[in-house]
């Protein structure tokens, strides 16, 4: 006899291939299709069967992307008013993508930078996602959501599924993949759309309408994309005024880290990059590295390792901490080329440090997804100098890519670097304090490492075998919801 399908459903702001402005996007997208894929035997013999939720951002309205309706229909709002939802399904995914829309989602852009807008937009989005399910035929076993935008669905499946009977044994897992990204605290917003505050004694006044907050009170089990995030967000440093009510349920948070799709980061196959190689031929990542010298502008040289930094130029991301690490390695032979765009004072002391040192710094402030690519493929290491990272993905793609990290050992990043003090099967190289002395002496004992051409090359290998694969996480995430 079959066993039936276990049903799980995402409520996520990000999915791609449709959408992604970050990491969210990539677990949106990824893992989903990697539970779908999980062979029976990890399963208990059965299929499953996952199912996502996001708004119809009015980027994919404009890119024209391929769509099919479902179903229209109205939830409560404000004392006896109604609102239109209307929902479409993407046509070609992996997995069933459906789109949640009306007035509060339309010429709204993904992310406002109006709170309030957001407010309204992502409390709508969860209300709605949560209503879908009368509608479709269709009631998950588990309802996944994640980050704060999605926190209000939790709230509101909390309180239908004490009154209405086909929610009751619907199980909730809440996924904090940002801490203090909380959602702007307007409980007026919520009040519009029925939805119950969080009145835990351990949640500050202040937060009590914040969708983080509804998601951490009314979910049965929390989770981080990271075992050591998992830990961090339980201390004052990293909780963010949440770490009293985590540190009371922490019975019920756990980590899990983020996994990638080995077919999108592949050098043996990526068709972006100068020229294609594997593990077995490394020779021709040379080629790549003498190629990005040159588009960079940078002296073209074997023997000097080329650093890359790749992401958003704030002050969570540590690029500060990185310029000045730079400046105190200067006595050693290196170059550096950096990619991104953000915090304008972070901009300018980016172009202040190439200025600087023209001769071995470059800095391109822009986004730009190929080129990137490009510079995990023709670097040496990556310098990833972050003051927190619950899990990150670029150490996972740049070792995949034989370019070794050098990152701060926080979150994710120490869940999947090894420092070689920590074993001779070492994967890169970690600093524990957030200053720029220890970040400095971590780019040191990298650059040493790296006049050792054939253990640099043995490390390089090492790195390109790493398994980043989503199939052990979504194994583990099938596991966290069959013990709910």
């Amino acid at each position: 006899m079959t066993k039936p399908s276990f049903k799980v459903c995402f409520v996520i702001s990000e999915a791609e291939p449709l959408i992604k402005v970050g990491g969210l996007g990539d677990v949106g997208g990824t893992l989903p299709a990697a539970l779908t894929a999980l062979p029976q035997e990890m399963t208990d013999g059965r299929d499953v069967d996952v199912r996502v939720v996001i708004p119809y951002h009015d980027i994919l309205k404009e890119r024209q992307i391929p769509v099919k309706w479902v179903c229209n229909f109205r939830i409560p709002y404000d004392n006896g008013l109604f609102q239109d939802v209307y929902v479409s399904q993407a046509e070609g995914m992996d997995v069933p993508i459906y789109l949640i829309d009306g007035d509060p989602v339309r010429g709204k852009g993904v992310y406002s930078t109006d709170p309030i807008v957001d407010a309204y937009k992502y409390v709508f989005f969860s209300t709605a996602a949560v209503e879908l399910f009368k509608h479709i035929d269709w009631v998950p076993d588990v309802l996944h959501a994640h980050d704060w935008h999605a926190g209000a669905s939790v709230m509101k499946m909390k309180q239908m599924r004490s009154y209405y009977q086909p929610y009751h044994n619907v199980k909730m897992l809440y996924t904090i993949h940002n801490l203090p990204y909380a959602g702007g605290n307007f409980p007026a917003v919520l009040e519009k759309y029925g939805i119950e505050q969080a009145f835990a004694e351990e949640i500050p006044q202040d937060k009590r309408g914040c969708p983080m907050s509804l998601g951490l009170t009314a979910t049965d089990m929390i989770s981080t994309v990271s075992e050591t995030y998992a830990k961090e967000i339980l201390t004052d440093e990293f909780g963010n005024g949440f770490q009293y009510f985590l540190q009371k349920h922490s019975e019920k948070v756990t980590g899990i880290v983020n996994g990638i799709m080995p077919h999108q980061w592949n050098p043996a196959t990526d068709r972006v990059l100068y020229e294609n190689y594997d593990v077995n031929s490394l020779e021709k990542k040379l080629v790549n590295k003498r190629m990005l010298q040159r588009e960079a502008g940078l002296p073209q040289n074997d023997d000097v390792p080329l650093i890359i930094m790749i992401g958003r130029l704030d002050y969570q991301k540590g690029f500060d901490l990185a310029f000045a690490a730079l400046r105190k390695v200067l006595g050693k032979n290196w170059q550096a080329l950096i990619l991104g765009s953000g915090n304008p004072a972070i901009q300018n002391d980016c172009l202040a440090l190439a200025a600087a040192y023209q001769d071995r710094v470059r800095a391109e402030i822009r986004y730009d997804a190929a080129f990137s690519r490009k510079m995990y493929a023709g670097s040496d290491l990556l310098l990833m100098p972050s003051r927190y990272e619950p899990c990150g993905i670029a150490q996972m793609i740049a070792m995949l890519y034989g370019c070794v990290p050098i990152a701060h050992a926080t979150g994710g990043l120490k869940d999947t670097i090894i420092d070689p003090l920590e074993s001779k099967d070492y994967t890169g190289f970690l600093f524990d304090e957030a200053k720029p002395e220890a970040c400095a002496d971590a780019l040191s004992r990298a650059l040493d490492a790296y006049a050792d051409r054939d253990k640099w090359i043995t490390l390089q290998k090492r790195c390109m075998v790493q398994d980043f694969t989503w199939e052990k996480s979504a194994k583990k995430y099938y596991d966290l919801y069959k013990s709910l």
